[in-house]
């Protein structure tokens, strides 16, 4: 490290630059474009007869950087673009930095400097970095960026955008909103407001999986406490809860446990419920959430003030990512409430296990958040087995305990792309590989999932929410995470400023939800 620090600090002051560019500048020509002889190390087929792989092989700069040329031009016609922005705003105003200034050597000198740093960063960099685009390089789960997420990193980085509302960036929060969509469409939520018996799901973009995981843990924190918080709304009226064993009851008569294992749409149903039967407006029950509720008087408080004494639960695979108890030490629950299930022989969640877990929460009435279904793991690339997860849920509810179920799909959830639009679970026909696979012989040669995989990730659909890592096998760089809810009215739960009931047809702003502020 402190070589590098010496050679980047020599590169700012040495005012002659570098001795030796080594990059692609020096116009050397590039590794020939035959290919292999033979096709590559697994099959004779040649890229010019393989499809896919010819598509596949537009999106990438390159293992060679074969399609260096066509990035560089989509490089400098950003770059255009930002310049003739900054020419049409207020041209009248004429030139800031005149020619003069330019030529000055102060100016020069600075820019030499610059320049001499760049050059040299960029050799430190290509010397010392992961060669995460070769094909040789397979030591980690992440591989080489896509051009267009590369080319849309950089040009937006030229504008900087906020997206913590329209005002602040008109187009990336409605790029970003749209993104949160399409990832919701993958995982195959819900989008179309005619469908009624499906909730609308909602989805963003944070800055990686971690903040995802807290945020997820965080919005499911709220469920529990909110259906507690809002009894008082509920004392000197008849109104009747369907519970999680399917039975009604007056929400006024319901016990202490029976109030912790609500279902995820009868809680998130409840404001809802307060403004249509019993005209209670949102300003006035937000005004009470504030001074009642959880984020305000936190989770210790309200656990004490309903006798809660028997910590509530978080429950995954042993094999889970280390954002998961760092999580519930951040949220207050306590590491050591993030309980380990153990693996079963393929290193999946073993539900056996999980069933036990289970079982002896209900004996004791201790409650759990949330059973979390981690969809690739990360030393392992393992899924679990999130049908199991959904029906113990629901074995369970009718016994009483109810909780969240999450996929944490960081690694595994861009794999939702590879299920076919056709796929129905338990259909024998979706054990042979998709048509468009071919027979596994390209250039490159394909592959698909096993068929107890595409059904778990078809399942993902049935999920309470979801996190995904763009930056993993989205291709995309580095920080980039996203989190989507089945139910758009899960972000309520976490927000400060916009109102507990939905309003349709307004534009929304995504700065007010989740963990990051912006």
């Amino acid at each position: 490290m402190d070589s590098i620090k010496s050679k980047l600090s020599k590169g700012l002051s040495d005012d002659k630059g570098l001795s030796n560019d080594k990059g692609l500048s020096n116009d050397k020509s590039l590794p020939n474009d035959k290919g292999l002889p033979n096709g590559n190390l697994y099959t004779t087929k040649q890229p010019e007869d393989d499809e896919s792989h010819q598509m596949i092989s537009s999106l990438f700069l390159g293992p060679h950087a074969e399609n260096y040329e066509y990035f560089k031009s989509n490089i400098i016609a950003i770059l255009e673009y930002t310049r003739d922005a900054r020419l049409n705003y207020f041209p009248e105003d004429g030139r800031f930095i005149s020619e003069q200034v330019q030529a000055s050597s102060t100016f020069s000198k600075t820019t030499d400097k610059i320049g001499n740093a760049v050059k040299k960063a960029a050799e430190l960099l290509s010397k010392h970095s992961v060669p995460w685009w070769s094909p040789r390089y397979a030591a980690h789960m992440c591989m080489d960026m896509s051009m267009p997420s590369l080319l849309g990193y950089f040009m937006t980085m030229l504008y900087n955008p906020n997206n913590v509302s329209i005002e602040a960036s008109p187009l990336t929060m409605v790029a970003e909103i749209e993104a949160g969509q399409q990832l919701c469409e993958m995982f195959g939520y819900n989008l179309d407001p005619k469908v009624k018996d499906v909730p609308i799901g909602w989805g963003h973009i944070t800055c990686g999986g971690t903040v995802a995981n807290l945020e997820s843990i965080w919005s499911v924190l709220q469920s529990p406490m909110e259906s507690h918080t809002l009894e008082i709304f509920f004392w000197t009226v008849e109104a009747y809860i369907q519970q999680g064993s399917g039975s009604k009851k007056l929400f006024k008569d319901l016990s202490k446990w029976e109030l912790l294992n609500l279902k995820v749409p009868t809680v998130l149903e409840l404001p809802d419920r307060l403004s249509v039967e019993y005209g209670i407006s949102s300003a006035f029950l937000q005004n009470v959430m504030k001074k009642y509720g959880i984020q305000s008087v936190g989770l210790g408080t309200l656990e004490r003030q309903y006798d809660i004494d028997k910590p509530i639960q978080y429950m995954l695979a042993s094999t889970r990512h280390y954002s998961w108890p760092k999580g519930g030490a951040i949220a207050g629950i306590g590491s050591d409430n993030v309980v380990g299930i153990a693996p079963d022989i393929e290193a999946r969640l073993d539900l056996n296990d999980l069933d036990k877990h289970l079982k002896a929460s209900l004996e004791n009435q201790q409650a759990v958040y949330a059973v979390v279904a981690i969809i690739g793991s990360t030393e392992e690339g393992a899924v679990d087995s999130l049908r199991g997860v959904l029906k113990l849920r629901e074995k369970y509810q009718g016994q009483g305990l109810s909780f969240v179920v999450h996929a944490d799909a960081a690694w595994g959830g861009y794999f939702a792309s590879m299920i076919p639009k056709d796929f129905q679970p338990g259909v024998p026909k979706n054990a042979e590989p998709p048509a468009q696979t071919g027979k596994g012989d390209g250039f490159v040669p394909d592959a698909s999932l096993r068929v107890d995989t595409q059904e778990d990730i078809y399942a993902m659909r049935h999920a309470d929410s979801i996190t995904v890592d763009p930056h993993k096998a989205g291709y995309i760089p580095y920080p980039a995470g996203g989190l989507c809810y089945r139910d758009e009215r899960m972000r309520f739960l976490i927000t400060w400023t916009s109102p507990y009931i939905s309003r349709a047809g307004t534009t929304e702003s995504i700065g007010v939800y989740g963990v990051e502020g912006r």
